[in-house]
């Protein structure tokens, strides 16, 4: 399976620990594109994506062409060239 070059925009607070909105990653999958995101952006980006458990955060929400990551095969969804994934912190809080 070829991998694909997926456009992924940052938005909110992790925009800016990203220090850009907008990135290209050539992955497989979701679960692969977040750990390359991770890798690029450090630590303090990894931390506000996963939860101790190595999870996707409930208040990170992650869009692929726009769907909800939720509704489709999570972390294992495959992806293709010119995919887009969206990954938005959900505002507010309780």
């Amino acid at each position: 399976m070829q991998m694909g070059r997926v456009e992924v925009a940052i938005f909110g607070n992790l925009a800016k620990i990203a220090g850009e909105k907008v990135t290209f990653v050539e992955v497989l999958t979701l679960g692969e594109a977040l750990s390359a995101l991770a890798a690029k952006y450090g630590e303090v980006f990894r931390n506000r994506i996963y939860d101790e458990n190595n999870k996707p955060r409930r208040f990170i929400n992650i869009y692929v062409n726009g769907k909800d990551m939720r509704f489709l095969n999570g972390l294992e969804t495959k992806l293709n060239d010119s995919d887009k994934i969206s990954i938005v912190p959900a505002i507010g809080g309780g």
